[in-house]
C-alpha cells in the first residue's frame, strides 16, 4: 500500500502538468508570504467575511451572501445579498487551522486560488496535453499580474471568484470538446463564482444556458456531445446533481426561513433597475475595453473603462480575431482552439449582457469578469495559432532539438514570466487595514486589561474611515470571546442580525470611534467620563475611540 502511494507521488511529481502548476503557485505564494510578513488582518468587508467563516462552525451557520451594494442604486434602493455563503464554507475549514488569525485567512484564500489555478491547467492539459496547457499557464499567469498580490490573497468576495472563473472558461471549453467527466467541476466553480458576487451572475447564468443551447443542438443533429460509455456518463450526472444540491443547500433552506428572502429581493431590484443600468452599447464598449491591450492592464478599482475611441476598436479587433478563430480555416470546426475561440466570442456579448444590470461603474470590480475573458481569449488565440502551424514541423522540430537545450530555453523563460508575474504587478495597498488593524489591537488590548471576558460590547463610529474601523475591532473581539455588535441595521432580516448594533443589550460595553481632519471637528463629541484612547492616524485624519465599561462589567 505505501509503495503504490509513493509510486503514485513520484509519477505525479514527474508529470509535465505538475512543473506548469508550480509554475504558476508562485505569485500566489509570493503574495502570501508579503501579507503575512507586513502583519495582515482583516478590516471593512474583510472582517466581515473572516467572521462569517468563523461562523461556519457556530450554532448559526451563514445562510446568505454578502451584502450587496445594490441598495446604494440610485433608483432602485433595493437591499439584496449576493447568492450564497459558499466562499464560507470552503475557506473555514483552512482559516481554522491558524485560528482564523490573518495568516489563517489569508492561507484560506490563497489555497482557494492554487486550486482554481492548478485546476485550469489540469483540464487544459487533459485536452490536447502541452498544446492547451501551457497557453492556459499563460492566461493564468498574466490575470495574476493583473490583480495583483493584494487580490490575490484578500478574502473580498468579488476577488476570490476571479481565478475560479478561468476554471469555469476552461472547463466549458472541455465539455465542448466532449470532456463530460470535468462536468462535476464546471457545476461546483460555476456555483462559486455565482455565490460570491452578483457581478459574475449573468456570466454564469448566460455561459450555462449557452451549454445547454449548444447540446441540444448537438443532440438534434445526432451529433455525439461526449465520449464515455452510458453507464460513466450516468454516474458523472449523478455526481454532479449531489454536488449541486450540496453547494446550493444553505441558499434553499435561506429561501425558507427568511421573509423576504433574497431571491424576492433580487427580482424586485432587477425590475426597479431596469432603467438605471448601462445600456447595451456602454456595456459592450465596456468588455471590448478590456479585450484590447490599450485597455487591458494592472487592476485598480479606480479604472473607468473607455466607451469610445482608439481602445474599443482595438477590443473589436480582438474580437474580430476570435471570430475568425472560431469560424475560418480549413480544419474548422472540430479543433479545440475553434472552440476556445468560438467560447471566448460568446462570452463577450453575455458579459455585456451582464454589464446592463450594473448601474453606472463606481468601482472597478463589477469589470473583473471582462479580465477574465480577456486572457481567455489570449490562451484560445494561442492553441488555435499553434493549430495552423503543420503538425510534421513541430514533431521534427521538437525531435531535433536535445532535450537539454529545452531545458535550458524553458527554465530561463518560464522564471522570467514568474518573475514579472510577481514582482512588476502593482504594490499592495495596506494604508486603511494597517490603521484599522493598529485601532482594534488597541481596542482590545484595553477591552482585555479592563472589560470582564465575554462582556457583549457595542462598536460604533461616525466619519468615512469608521466602518473598516468598525469590523475590524468588531471582528478581533469577537475572536477574543466577547459579544461584538458592529454592524449597521439592514433594512430586511438577515443571517448577520446577531451583530447589529439595534441587537445590543441596554447593558453592554460602549466603543464610539470618532476621526477628525487636520484642523477640523471630531465627527462624535466624547461623552462626559468617558475613556478616551487614541487609534493613531488614517493621512491627514485623527481617529480616537469613546469607551465605556459599566461597573457590573469592569474587571
Amino acid at each position: 500500500m505505501t509503495g503504490t502511494v509513493l509510486r503514485r507521488l513520484r509519477s505525479a511529481a514527474c508529470h509535465p502538468v505538475t512543473w506548469l502548476i508550480l509554475i504558476v503557485l508562485v505569485p500566489i505564494a509570493v503574495a502570501y508570504v508579503r501579507a503575512v510578513a507586513h502583519g495582515w488582518a482583516p478590516e471593512g468587508d474583510d472582517a466581515v467575511i473572516a467572521d462569517r467563516m468563523r461562523a461556519v462552525f457556530s450554532g448559526r451557520p451563514p445562510l446568505m451572501g454578502q451584502r450587496s451594494t445594490s441598495i446604494l442604486t440610485e433608483g432602485a434602493n433595493v437591499p439584496t445579498h449576493h447568492l450564497g455563503p459558499l466562499e464560507y464554507y470552503f475557506a473555514a475549514p483552512v482559516a481554522a487551522l491558524l485560528g482564523f488569525s490573518g495568516a489563517g485567512i489569508l492561507l484560506s484564500v490563497a489555497v482557494g486560488n492554487a486550486i482554481a489555478a492548478a485546476g485550469s491547467i489540469i483540464v487544459a492539459f487533459r485536452m490536447r496535453a502541452w498544446r492547451t496547457a501551457v497557453p492556459v499557464a499563460l492566461a493564468v499567469l498574466v490575470l495574476e499580474w493583473s490583480l495583483g498580490p493584494e487580490q490575490l490573497v484578500r478574502p473580498l468576495n468579488v476577488y476570490v471568484a476571479t481565478l475560479p472563473m478561468l476554471l469555469v472558461l476552461v472547463c466549458a471549453w472541455a465539455l465542448i470538446d466532449g470532456d463530460l467527466s470535468v462536468l462535476w467541476v464546471y457545476a461546483v466553480a460555476a456555483s462559486f463564482v455565482a455565490q460570491a458576487n452578483l457581478a459574475f451572475v449573468p456570466f454564469v447564468v448566460g455561459l450555462t444556458v449557452a451549454l445547454l443551447v449548444l447540446a441540444g443542438v448537438r443532440r438534434l443533429r445526432r451529433l455525439r456531445m461526449w465520449r464515455g460509455s452510458t453507464e460513466r456518463l450516468h454516474r458523472i450526472w449523478k455526481i454532479t446533481a449531489a454536488l449541486l444540491f450540496a453547494v446550493w443547500l444553505p441558499t434553499l433552506l435561506e429561501l425558507l426561513i427568511y421573509q423576504p428572502n433574497n431571491l424576492q429581493q433580487l427580482i424586485k431590484y432587477s425590475n426597479e433597475s431596469a432603467d438605471v443600468g448601462a445600456s447595451w452599447p456602454h456595456a459592450l464598449a465596456y468588455t471590448l475595453d478590456r479585450l484590447s491591450p490599450l485597455g487591458f492592464g494592472r487592476f485598480h478599482n479606480t479604472y473607468r473603462p473607455d466607451e469610445t475611441g482608439l481602445t474599443v476598436v482595438t477590443g473589436a479587433l480582438g474580437a474580430l480575431l476570435l471570430a475568425l478563430g472560431a469560424l475560418a480555416g480549413t480544419r474548422r470546426p472540430r479543433t479545440a482552439g475553434s472552440f476556445a475561440c468560438g467560447l471566448a466570442l460568446v462570452a463577450i456579448p453575455i458579459e455585456a449582457w451582464g454589464l446592463t444590470y450594473m448601474a453606472g461603474f463606481t468601482v472597478g470590480y463589477w469589470l473583473l469578469p471582462t479580465l477574465v475573458i480577456a486572457v481567455f481569449g489570449l490562451a484560445a488565440l494561442a492553441v488555435r495559432a499553434t493549430e495552423l502551424v503543420p503538425r510534421d514541423r513541430v514533431v521534427a522540430l521538437a525531435r531535433r532539438t536535445p532535450a537539454v537545450w529545452r531545458a535550458v530555453i524553458a527554465v530561463p523563460v518560464a522564471a522570467a514570466l514568474v518573475v514579472l508575474a510577481s514582482v512588476t504587478a502593482a504594490s499592495p495597498s495596506w494604508a486603511a487595514e494597517d490603521a484599522a488593524r493598529h485601532a482594534s489591537s488597541v481596542v482590545t488590548a484595553y477591552l482585555d486589561e479592563h472589560a470582564q471576558p465575554s462582556a457583549p460590547v457595542l462598536v460604533q463610529g461616525s466619519g468615512a474611515h469608521s466602518l473598516s474601523v468598525d469590523s475590524a475591532i468588531g471582528f478581533q473581539l469577537e475572536r477574543k470571546g466577547f459579544d461584538a455588535y458592529y454592524m449597521l441595521s439592514w433594512p430586511v432580516p438577515e443571517d448577520t442580525d446577531p451583530w447589529h448594533v439595534d441587537r445590543a443589550p441596554p447593558t453592554r460595553v460602549s466603543v464610539q470611534i470618532a476621526e477628525r481632519t487636520d484642523g477640523g471637528k471630531w465627527s462624535k463629541r466624547r461623552p462626559k467620563g468617558w475613556t478616551t484612547l487614541d487609534l493613531g492616524r488614517v493621512g491627514s485624519t485623527e481617529l480616537r475611540a469613546w469607551v465605556n465599561i459599566p461597573e457590573v462589567m469592569a474587571r
